[in-house]
């Protein structure tokens, strides 16, 4: 048996199709129906149930495959493996983000990790919390920086730091002359939030239904860029992670009573997986960037 073998297979699963297949892996069809009916002689099983419109993984097929897909996962480690510069002068790191973090976290921790380690590409991904696990699972990440879940399987997590969700509004808004804001005065003031396609604005929706705050909302955008623009040259306040506004002179942030319950933030990793040179050099960069990352009540 040949790898050859077990990619045709795949392919052919993944297209529903011998013709479609055969394009995709630049063969001819008749060489890949013959390489398929190769690896069900020699299994001694039908693979695939050819009897309809198009062509699927029969239950023994589907079984097999996923053992399959699993070696695959394995042999691209391996790859990276054998490919990986331990002097870190070249390499690629696939890091995946909750997207609320590109507010504060993201940017400032790939600028630190370039100037040390210029060699290393960086592939950014901003995913949802499901799009991540899958893609730790799958071995499309090397690491991603998400929220705690404990339903989460085959995975490791290192905490790194307490996020709490504040007001935030210009530094010279009517509503910053206090230490903190009663969640009631919200509705007073008029805001821009992420949409509820974020985890962010659903843990802000549910504190408010809580107490049965009704804020108004007069805009709602999926970019955190715009929103962080919105607020510092507007009377528009917002409701996002206090450490937006540490490094920004114009921001300022209150605490609201009662407060969100804060969420911890973690590094996340395929458990038993392939540790890359750059991989570890980024962990290692995140933990003294965290350590330095706002005040205290942060760490």
């Amino acid at each position: 048996m040949l790898l050859r073998h077990l990619r045709y297979l795949s392919a052919v699963v993944e297209h529903g199709s011998f013709t479609r297949a055969a394009q995709a892996l630049h063969v001819s069809q008749p060489a890949l129906s013959q390489q398929i009916r190769q690896l069900e002689e020699q299994l001694g099983v039908q693979l695939l149930d050819r009897s309809g419109k198009s062509v699927r993984a029969t239950d023994a097929g589907a079984t097999y495959l996923s053992h399959v897909h699993r070696a695959f996962r394995e042999i691209d480690a391996a790859g990276r493996a054998a490919r990986d510069v331990n002097d870190l002068s070249s390499g690629r790191l696939r890091l995946g983000f909750t997207p609320s973090f590109s507010g504060y976290l993201i940017a400032p921790l790939a600028r630190r990790f370039r100037e040390q380690y210029p060699g290393i590409a960086l592939d950014l991904l901003a995913l949802s919390q499901d799009e991540i696990e899958a893609g730790l699972a799958d071995d499309k990440l090397d690491c991603a920086i998400a929220f705690w879940a404990s339903s989460v399987t085959g995975i490791v997590a290192q905490p790194l730091h307490t996020e709490r969700l504040s007001l935030i509004a210009r530094y010279d808004h009517a509503a910053m002359v206090s230490q903190s804001i009663d969640i009631a005065s919200i509705e007073q003031v008029e805001m821009v939030l992420l949409n509820g396609s974020f985890a962010t604005r659903q843990t802000i929706d549910k504190h408010f239904k809580r107490h049965g705050i009704k804020p108004k909302v007069v805009i709602e955008t999926s970019s955190m860029t715009t929103l962080i623009e919105l607020v510092r040259s507007s009377s528009l306040v917002t409701v996002l992670p206090d450490a937006v506004a540490f490094e920004r002179d114009d921001l300022r942030f209150l605490p609201l009573v009662p407060a969100i319950d804060a969420r911890r933030v973690v590094l996340l990793q395929r458990e038993g997986g392939y540790r890359s040179a750059a991989a570890r050099a980024f962990v290692a960069t995140l933990d003294v960037f965290v350590q330095e990352l706002g005040p205290p009540s942060l760490r």
